[in-house]
C-alpha cells in the first residue's frame, strides 16, 4: 500500500525490484489511492483490511518530508506471525495492533540491502522493495539492522466519537470511490444515545443540518436519497442511493459531524433540499 497513485510507473517499478529477488513472491496490491503523506488515512485503510489478508510481509509506504528528513524504515514481526516493514511514522501500527501487536522490531539501516545509490525521493524503490524482496526469499529481520524496542515504535491515536445524551459527536473516518462518508462511530455508540435501527436521525455538519433515516442500507432510501447506514466494516457511513454523500454534505476526510435524535415524527427533508443550504 502506498500513495504513489495509479498515473505513474512507482508502483510498476517497485513490483519490478521485488519481481527481481523474490520471482516466486506473491504481491496484492491493498491500495495506491492514499491521499499524498496522508498517514491517517493510509492506517485506517490498513487496519480495515488486514484481518482479511494472508499472514505474510505487509508493505506499506506513506512518509512525510521535512527539513529533518525521512523517518527512520522498520520491520516489526506481529504476534501472528505477520511482518510489517513501513516507515516509524504509525502508518502500520493500527494494522499490526489487529493483529495482536509488535513481538519484535529492527530499523532498517544496512544499506548493503538496498539499491546502490539510494535517492532522497523514492525510498519505496531503493529501500523498501529490495529489503522486502529479501525478506520473502528468507531473510532473517535481524539482517536488517539493529533490534529496537516496540515500545519505541510511533502509533497512531485515531479520533474516537463521543456520546453526550442523545448525541454522538464524531467525524468522517473515510471518504470511499463511491463519496460514501464512513464515520468514526458503530451502531453501538448510536444505541447508546438512543438511536436506533429505522429511526430518523439529525446530522449536523459544516453549519448544516439534515434529518435522514437510520437504515439498515442506502438501498431502503428512494433514489437520490441520503441515509444513515452500516459500511462494509460495520462502521457508520453517510450514502446517497446512487448519489456521493462526501458532494451533497460537501465534506472530507477529519470533518465534524454530530449525529443525533429527532422527534419521531420528524418530517424527512430529501437530498434536493439541502443541496443549496449555507
Amino acid at each position: 500500500m502506498s500513495d504513489y497513485g495509479v498515473d505513474g510507473a512507482c508502483v510498476g517499478v517497485c513490483h519490478g525490484i521485488i519481481a527481481r529477488h523474490a520471482p516466486d513472491a506473491r504481491v496484492i496490491d491493498l491500495c495506491h489511492s492514499i491521499a499524498p503523506q496522508d498517514i491517517g488515512q493510509a492506517a485506517v485503510t490498513l487496519v480495515g483490511a488486514v484481518g482479511y489478508l494472508p499472514r505474510g510481509i505487509h508493505l506499506v509506504v506513506v512518509e512525510q518530508l521535512d527539513a529533518s528528513g525521512y523517518t527512520r524504515g522498520v520491520v516489526a514481526r506481529a504476534a501472528d506471525g505477520s511482518t510489517f516493514v513501513a516507515p516509524d511514522n504509525g502508518v502500520a501500527s493500527l494494522g499490526w495492533e489487529a493483529l495482536g501487536g509488535v513481538e519484535e522490531a529492527y530499523e532498517i539501516s544496512n544499506p548493503d540491502l538496498w539499491l546502490p545509490l539510494p535517492t532522497a525521493v523514492f525510498r519505496g524503490r531503493d529501500v523498501y522493495a529490495p529489503v522486502v524482496a529479501r525478506l520473502a526469499t528468507g531473510l532473517p529481520p535481524a539482517d536488517v539492522g539493529p533490534r529496537i524496542d516496540p515500545g519505541e515504535l510511533v502509533v497512531v491515536e485515531p479520533r474516537v466519537c463521543h456520546v453526550d445524551d442523545d448525541h454522538v459527536h464524531g467525524e468522517v473516518l473515510s471518504v470511499d470511490h463511491f463519496g460514501n462518508l464512513s464515520l468514526n462511530m458503530t451502531r453501538a455508540e448510536l444505541e447508546a444515545a438512543g438511536i436506533l435501527l429505522g429511526d430518523r436521525v439529525e446530522v449536523r455538519a459544516d453549519g448544516r443540518l439534515l434529518t435522514m433515516p437510520f437504515a439498515h442500507t442506502y438501498g431502503e432510501v428512494p433514489l437520490g436519497e441520503i441515509a444513515l447506514c452500516e459500511d462494509a466494516l460495520r462502521q457508520v457511513m453517510i450514502a446517497v442511493n446512487c448519489g456521493r454523500a462526501a458532494e451533497v454534505l460537501r465534506l472530507r476526510r477529519g470533518d465534524a459531524v454530530v449525529v443525533a435524535q429527532v422527534p419521531r415524527d420528524g418530517a424527512r427533508i430529501p437530498v434536493s433540499a439541502v443541496r443549496g443550504l449555507a
